[in-house]
């Protein structure tokens, strides 16, 4: 009887793993991208995890995988951060909460996922094509900040905005890691809290990251290997080539579905 009652379990603990592991590798490869270039968790990992889980539940899990993400690079990168800009975005993403909970909540499963595709298309035209220079001053920031707060809390996808604004300024590669790293540390402890406190449970994207956490940290250790020895160039290619097959994907789910 034990006996049996053990491969019961052992079937079932193994049927649990196998149904994780596509998603668990769809965050390996987002988090192997990230180690490489120092952006793409989110906005790789986001859509993907839409193939397997409810819209609304991938966004929320990718607040605690993001989180978890952040812990394990501030350590390395707190140095090159710019602690008065990350206040300044802040108060932006801080103005953004309300609306963006209210986008979150008052949309469908479907309606998310075409505003997930949409930003993820228009960021991706806007990051290959676009060539404009930003001042780093008070109102841009808030203006990023705000649209990252916006996007972050509908989507899932804090990143775009806070990028793009961040990587056409005169920051340094290392500053723009550090800041970005930094700020969506405290941001996503902030957004994680909003969702709580407005009665939105964390509890299953808390169970369900549980599966993602070893994925997640040897795919960065990976991606931070390799970095020194692939072209960072050939890498970007795969990131843009991948995000566009997966925003195609998308669009042709939402019209056939």
């Amino acid at each position: 009887m034990n006996l049996r009652k053990g491969k019961v379990m052992i079937k079932m603990a193994l049927s649990l793993l196998s149904a994780h592991i596509l998603p668990a590798l769809a965050i390996f490869v987002a988090a192997f991208m990230q180690g490489i270039t120092g952006f793409g968790l989110v906005i790789i990992a986001a859509p993907l995890l839409m193939l397997f889980y409810d819209p609304k539940q991938a966004i929320l899990l990718m607040f605690v995988v993001g989180l978890f993400m952040s812990i394990m690079q501030a350590f390395l990168v707190r140095r090159d951060a710019q602690y008065k800009l990350i206040g300044v975005l802040f108060v932006g993403f801080l103005l953004a909460q309300p609306v963006g909970l209210w986008i979150f909540t008052h949309f469908s499963a479907d309606q998310l996922k075409l505003l997930v595709s949409t930003v993820l298309l228009i960021s991706l035209l806007l990051m290959q094509f676009t060539h404009h220079r930003f001042s780093l001053c008070h109102r841009h920031s808030l203006i990023a900040g705000f649209l990252s707060g916006i996007c972050g809390l509908t989507t899932g996808m804090g990143g775009p905005p806070l990028i793009l604004y961040l990587a056409y300024t005169k920051m340094t590669p290392a500053q723009l890691r550090g800041t970005s790293v930094i700020f969506f540390l405290f941001s996503g402890m902030l957004s994680i809290a909003y969702f709580m406190a407005n009665g939105v449970s964390m509890t299953q994207a808390a169970s369900e990251s549980i599966y993602m956490l070893p994925a997640l940290a040897v795919g960065l250790l990976l991606g931070n290997a390799a970095a020194h020895h692939v072209s960072v160039k050939l890498f970007r290619f795969m990131i843009f080539f991948m995000l566009y097959f997966i925003c195609a994907y998308m669009f042709y789910s939402l019209l056939v579905g």
